[in-house]
């Protein structure tokens, strides 16, 4: 007879390890069968895995990991964001040294199978991060973040603040400041006009000072000068009125010294004596009548010579200084006027549309309010020149003025070009170019010239500027937090326009300005649309066009969208992390079309952040859906700084 006997155990553990016999009773009698042993393999059990930390930037710190079996031994393998370290494999236990760094860590142990512990995050305190709010002639306005505390709470801080170096190894000293903290911003006063400063901060409390942050450069504006012309000199003679003094000192202009005003007053002082008695007696007589006679008439032939002579003498002064009052002005223009009926006559002449002309009616200016300089800039159609508007109030405002170059326009090239202010006219934004006015200018036979109003840029259009920093002669270092400054107001001002239906099409570092506190404005609105319905725009002829800056889609089908703007914004981002370098080099114009339907696009500038290249890839994306919106363009840099 046989028998036969079986034992499941389901879901095996640990403790069902052991040694396992078959007994078997027949009457009084016990059978036995020999031991076997089962011993239980399978993942291995953490007994210690790593713990959060918070440790300090560049500070080395350690993480254990420690696994049991069996099976023994243990392998122990670590992984930093999900990647396993390369060449560090140890038995268990295990310490694994890192630098420091924001990263998350998990160690894995291995030999029947592999076991991930729960994710470690080691968060990295940074360093005091600064960054300018605001700059004038004189002073820079400083904020900061600070880094961790130390668990105790931050007092004072000290700011370093020096000239930034004209060439490579040029050591300049440090001024300090001391500041109490929080608030965690201070004024740097004392500053040169017109000069590049590199700035530190570190923070202190009860227990010593942290590490300096990385330095901030930022520049002061231009400002008015602070002293007066020395030492100066009058030479009056009949004719001729000679002024002398000696320029104020270089670091006292604060600024680029382009004149002198010269005021001259003039006007006529009669004093007036008290006549007494004479103390001699009074005789009357044929003979006193006559001496008194003869001293009236003396007297009042004197009195005409004298007013003849003040009045030649000022028609000398009136002829050589200027006229009226003399006051220090080259020429004369009368107040400003908004003569509507005057000014439909002329802009009718000019043959735009009556839509156009009610759009810039509001913004004609008097020729005669207009003084036009040196010229700034000159393209193929068109020439950029120097000006001064005078205002309400007397005074007069430094400008530029666009004007059409050639004197022969057709009707629609003169159209297009009061189209451009007429867009321009309702914006109102910091970094969107402003319309001043429109101004009109006889031209041959008297036929009307246009000139737009803008305000006058210091430092010219941004692709200039960026050459000038890189190739000039006397080439400027623009550090990162400066070139991610320019891309952010770029990207507040195509948000703005986004935001009023228009778009762009030709954005590009070439039309964006500088202003005197490094703003950039958006500018240069010659292709720019409005959109009335949908959210596309389509061109209805061939023109000349920027295909280095426009989207793939644009150039197969000439389909203009938000998303077009924002491919040109990519590009212009690329322009301003290579300081001015032309897109795409050594492709032509006619190859760009078939290099991005390829799937390429421009190369990672040297020395640009892996996350802002990112920023600007996502610009280029094939499918529209997919690009970033200007919001997101904005607010992505600004994670940067």
């Amino acid at each position: 007879m046989t028998l036969l006997s079986t034992v499941s155990i389901t879901h095996v553990q640990r403790a069902d390890s052991g040694d396992y016999r078959c007994r078997l009773r027949v009457s009084d009698t016990v059978i036995e069968s020999p031991p076997i042993s089962i011993q239980v393999e399978g993942l291995p059990t953490f007994t210690r895995q790593p713990d959060d930390k918070n440790v300090t930037r560049n500070s080395p710190f350690n993480l254990s990991c420690e696994a049991v079996g069996p099976p023994n031994p243990i392998t122990i393998h670590w992984l930093r964001n999900g990647v396993r370290v390369i060449g560090y494999i140890t038995s268990s236990p295990s310490n694994y040294t890192v630098p420091g760094e924001r990263d998350t860590h998990t160690c894995t142990h291995t030999h029947a199978g592999t076991c991930t512990d729960e994710h470690t995050h080691v968060r990295i305190h940074a360093h005091t991060y600064a960054h300018t709010h605001r700059h004038t002639y004189a002073h820079i306005f400083l904020r900061w973040t600070p880094g961790h505390d130390g668990f105790s709470p931050l007092t004072t801080c000290q700011i370093r603040v020096s000239k930034a170096p004209h060439s490579l190894g040029e050591v300049r000293l440090a001024r300090l400041i001391n500041t109490t903290a929080p608030p965690f911003q201070s004024d740097v006063p004392g500053l040169q006009a017109m000069t590049w400063y590199n700035m530190s901060v570190s923070c202190s409390n009860e227990l010593g000072h942290s590490p300096v942050s990385t330095w901030v450069q930022s520049n002061t504006t231009e400002g008015v000068p602070s002293v007066y012309p020395r030492n100066v000199t009058v030479m009056l003679n009949e004719s001729m009125l000679v002024i002398r003094w000696k320029d104020p000192p270089r670091d006292r202009v604060n600024g680029i010294l382009i004149g002198y005003d010269v005021i001259v007053t003039y006007g006529t002082r009669v004093n007036k004596w008290p006549l007494s008695p004479s103390s001699s007696p009074d005789t009357i007589g044929s003979d006193s009548v006559y001496i008194i006679l003869g001293v009236v008439c003396g007297f009042c032939l004197l009195l005409l010579v004298l007013w003849a002579a003040i009045c030649m003498r000022s028609r000398i002064l009136d002829t050589r200084f200027g006229g009226e009052k003399l006051q220090p002005i080259v020429q004369y223009r009368p107040q400003k006027s908004y003569n509507r009926s005057a000014i439909e006559i002329t802009l009718g002449n000019l043959g735009v549309s009556d839509e156009l002309q009610a759009k810039l009616q509001d913004f004609m200016i008097m020729r005669n309010l207009l003084s036009i300089g040196k010229v700034l800039g000159e393209g193929e159609f068109g020439s950029v020149v120097e000006g001064h508007l005078k205002q309400l109030d007397g005074t007069s405002e430094k400008v530029a003025v666009k004007t059409m170059k050639l004197d022969n326009f057709s009707q629609r090239e003169i159209e297009e070009f009061l189209n451009e202010a007429a867009c321009m006219k309702d914006f109102d934004h910091p970094n969107v170019i402003r319309l001043l006015g429109v101004c009109l200018e006889a031209g041959s036979g008297h036929f009307p010239k246009p000139m737009v109003i803008l305000p006058f840029m210091r430092y010219g259009d941004l692709h200039s500027f960026l050459l000038r920093s890189r190739l000039g002669d006397s080439p400027l270092f623009l550090p990162t937090q400066t070139l991610l400054k320019f891309m952010i107001d770029i990207a507040m001002g195509m948000e703005y326009l986004s935001g009023r239906n228009f778009l762009h099409r030709d954005l590009a570092a070439r039309n964006c300005m500088l202003r005197d506190d490094m703003t950039v404005c958006v500018a240069d609105f010659g292709l720019s649309k409005k959109i009335y319905s949908g959210d596309y725009y389509r061109q209805g002829r061939i023109a000349k066009m920027p295909v280095k800056w426009i989207a793939v889609e644009s150039l197969a089908d000439r389909v203009f969208t938000v998303k077009s703007d924002v491919w040109a914004f990519g590009v212009t981002m690329w322009e301003i992390a290579t300081r001015g370098m032309t897109p795409y080099p050594g492709i032509q114009n006619h190859e760009i079309y078939d290099y991005l339907l390829l799937g390429h696009r421009l190369k990672q500038p040297t020395d640009c952040l892996d996350e802002l290249y990112e920023i600007m890839y996502s610009c280029w994306r094939a499918d529209l859906l997919d690009r970033p919106v200007f919001t997101q363009v904005r607010e992505l840099p600004t994670k940067l700084l």
